[in-house]
C-alpha cells in the first residue's frame, strides 16, 4: 500500500478501497482476492472476523474518468457495503474486533484532514490567479466532481464503520462534517454553478499588464506578425513585455545563439470575447549578426473581460 494525496489502497476486485487494519496481511497486487460477491464466508466467528478485518477500513475512491466515475463509484460502494452486510449478518469475534478498534479509530480521525482538504479544494475549483492559464470549463467541473466522489466514499466508509462499531463516538464529528459538506456541494447543477461562479470571479480580476517599454518599430513588427499568425482576431492593444533584447549565449563560449523580444496582444474574437496572447520575435545569430528572425506565439491565450482592457 502506498500513500499519494488521500490514502489509497488498491484491491484488484474493486477500486474503492478499505485501508486494512492489518496492512502487512494485504497482498500487494490483490490478485488472489475474489470479488466481494463471491468471497467464501467461513462459519467460524474467529476466522470470518479476521478475514473481514484484513479487508475492512474507511473507503476511499480513486477518480479516473469523469464520464465513468459515477457508475464506477456506485458499483464499488455496492461491493464495499455488501461485504459489511455479509459480515454483520453472521457471527463475529468480539475479541478480534476489540483488538482492531484502535487502528480503526486512527482511520476515522484521519478522515478529518481529508474532508477539510476536499472541502477547500472544491470551494476553490475554478478560482486561479490572473496570470494563470485557464483550462476548459469541463475540466474544472470534472475536478469538482472528483472532490464530491471522494467525499461520498469517505462518508460511506464512516457510515460502515458506525455499523461495525456502533459505540465508536469518534465517528460522529467527521461523519457530520462530511455530510454537511456534501449538502453544500449539492447536485450536479449546483456544482456546475459553483464552478462557473468561481471562474467568473477569477476572470473579473484579469488585467493586461502595462508595457515595459515603448519601441514603435518593435510594436509594429509584432503587430504585423500577430496578424499573420492569427488572422481571425482584431488587435485592440499591444504592450511590450521586453524593455530590451534578451540575448541567449552559449554557456561555454559566450557566443550569442539567438535573441528575443515580445509583447502581450489583446484581441477581440469573432464571438465578441477578448483575449490576451503573447507573441515573440526570435532572431538567430548567424556568425556576424542576427538574421531577420521569425514571429512565434508565446504565452497561451487567456480570456479577459473586454471592459477591463486599458482604454
Amino acid at each position: 500500500m502506498r500513500r499519494a494525496g488521500l490514502t489509497i489502497a488498491l484491491f484488484a476486485a474493486v477500486a474503492i478501497v478499505a485501508t486494512p487494519a492489518v496492512a502487512q496481511r494485504t497482498p500487494r497486487d490483490g490478485r488472489d482476492r475474489a470479488p466481494a460477491s463471491s468471497e467464501a464466508d467461513s462459519p467460524d466467528p474467529v476466522k470470518r472476523t479476521w478475514d473481514f478485518a484484513k479487508r475492512f477500513g474507511i473507503a476511499h475512491f480513486d477518480p479516473r474518468d469523469c464520464a465513468s466515475d459515477p457508475e464506477r463509484l456506485a458499483a464499488e460502494l455496492d461491493a464495499y457495503n455488501a461485504r459489511v452486510d455479509r459480515f454483520l449478518a453472521g457471527p463475529s469475534d468480539p475479541k478480534k474486533l476489540g483488538l482492531e478498534r484502535r487502528s480503526y479509530v486512527k482511520q476515522v480521525l484521519g478522515t478529518t484532514r481529508d474532508i477539510a482538504t476536499l472541502r477547500e479544494t472544491f470551494a476553490a475549483t475554478g478560482l486561479r490567479s490572473p496570470d494563470s492559464d485557464v483550462p476548459p470549463v469541463d475540466r474544472d467541473i470534472c475536478r469538482a466532481e472528483a472532490q464530491r466522489h471522494q467525499l461520498q466514499a469517505i462518508a460511506a466508509g464512516l457510515r460502515a464503520m458506525a455499523r461495525v462499531y456502533p459505540d465508536m463516538a469518534e465517528i460522529g464529528p467527521p461523519l457530520a462534517e462530511a455530510e454537511a459538506v456534501l449538502a453544500q456541494m449539492g447536485d450536479t447543477g449546483a456544482l456546475r454553478r459553483q464552478v462557473l461562479a468561481n471562474r467568473a470571479a477569477a476572470l473579473a480580476e484579469v488585467r493586461m499588464k502595462p508595457p515595459l517599454a515603448r519601441n514603435p518599430a518593435w510594436e509594429q513588427g509584432l503587430r504585423d506578425g500577430f496578424a499573420r499568425l492569427v488572422p481571425g482576431e482584431t488587435i485592440l492593444r499591444l504592450h511590450l513585455y521586453s524593455a530590451d533584447w534578451y540575448v541567449h549565449r552559449n554557456e561555454f563560449t559566450g557566443v550569442p545563439e539567438y535573441r528575443q523580444v515580445g509583447a502581450w496582444v489583446a484581441t477581440r474574437r469573432e464571438d465578441g470575447s477578448c483575449w490576451i496572447t503573447g507573441i515573440d520575435l526570435w532572431q538567430s545569430f548567424t556568425g556576424g549578426s542576427f538574421d531577420a528572425g521569425e514571429y512565434r506565439l508565446g504565452q497561451a491565450p487567456r480570456p479577459i473581460l473586454c471592459e477591463n482592457l486599458p482604454r
